[in-house]
């Protein structure tokens, strides 16, 4: 059994912060000894169970009690670093690309220099580990997969849903949040809306920018900060597409694989994140991420073509059943034995 803290600065509701919370429940049925440590309190809508503890994740003793450290932010990783007692046993979990994302430009000088460390980076994908291994190669970055919530995000009974009409698209994420490109994906559905009036739009969001988008006039049903169960039974309402904006800033996109997992065909934007779920590729409809048309187009054909949509919908549940936070879990275990054996070659 092993003692393993994750240290978060916020318990909000967003993809990053349920994959932690995901990890360390995953890890605990696997017998470790796991508690995530925040200055937050419990999160109302994780309806798992995991260890906790409302604490200032910065504390430099907040890792005594622990053999294995998980970082989730730069300034984490940074401000535990200074504190040599605690090196050996930081770990950086990486979710998305944040020397690159607009929202962290503020923060560069942290962001570099947290990058430059020596230390041990997992990361939630493949694609991911390869992309930051160019960029940084004298730095180890290892991928323990992406999990998915099977007891929320689960197809429909009735079998004949994939040949009923397409009556509304999803759109998921924040406006506020650059990489989602949400002002893409609105006027894409406009130019669909345009083509096919009936088709309405669920936008879902953890933050409300309802005032923002509203003068579009656009959504039918805006659903803010909803829990994750909640997600799943918005996905298997009606018969819907899910419509991704994502630019390359993406880490992962969560959200395109839940809705392929309730039986949702989806239209993603031609990015490496997206690519990278499976091969071959053929379980979405693609389109450039700079062009509402691509999007609109691409959504157009999945909600005319049955034949098409039939095999998307069969395919891409076939990829969501790859992914699972037992897989996660037995990658962590990994990189644990990993970097335990590359440190005790070191000291010896």
């Amino acid at each position: 059994m092993l003692k393993i803290a994750y240290l978060l600065e916020s318990t909000g509701l967003c993809g990053g912060v349920k994959v932690v919370f995901r990890q360390a429940e995953a890890l605990m049925k696997r017998g470790h000894f796991v508690t995530i440590v925040s200055g937050e309190d419990y999160p109302d809508w994780f309806e798992g169970k995991v260890g906790f503890e409302k604490r200032d994740p910065f504390d430099p003793s907040v890792a005594d009690s622990f053999e294995w450290v998980i970082g989730t932010t730069p300034r984490l990783i940074l401000h535990h670093y200074r504190n040599k007692k605690n090196r050996m046993k930081l770990l950086h979990l990486i979710q998305g690309y944040e020397p690159d994302l607009e929202e962290c430009r503020p923060f560069k000088n942290i962001i570099d220099d947290a990058y430059s460390l020596p230390i041990p980076r997992i990361t939630v994908s493949e694609s991911m580990a390869e992309k930051f291994s160019r960029r940084y190669p004298d730095q180890r970055f290892i991928s323990v997969g992406q999990g998915l919530e099977a007891e929320y995000f689960y197809p429909r009974s009735d079998t004949h849903v994939q040949l009923a009409p397409i009556d509304r698209i999803f759109l998921i994420g924040p406006l506020t949040i650059s990489f989602k490109q949400i002002r893409v994906g609105l006027t894409a559905f406009k130019l669909v809306k345009d083509r096919k009036p009936h088709i309405k739009l669920i936008r879902i969001s953890a933050v409300d920018t309802r005032c923002e988008e509203e003068s579009l006039g656009l959504a039918d049903e805006y659903l803010v900060h909803i829990t994750p169960k909640a997600v799943g039974d918005a996905l298997r309402s009606g018969n819907g597409i899910l419509l991704s904006s994502s630019d390359s800033g993406e880490g992962f996109g969560l959200p395109a694989l839940e809705a392929m997992a309730c039986g949702v065909p989806v239209v993603l934007t031609d990015i490496l994140s997206y690519r990278s779920f499976s091969s071959p590729c053929d379980y979405a409809e693609f389109a450039a991420h700079d062009s509402p048309e691509d999007l609109a187009a691409a959504a157009i054909k999945m909600i005319d073509d049955k034949v098409t949509r039939g095999h998307r919908i069969r395919r891409g549940l076939e990829v969501a059943g790859q992914f699972s936070y037992e897989h996660v879990a037995i990658a962590l275990e990994g990189v644990f034995d990993l970097v335990s054996t590359a440190t005790c070659s070191l000291s010896q």
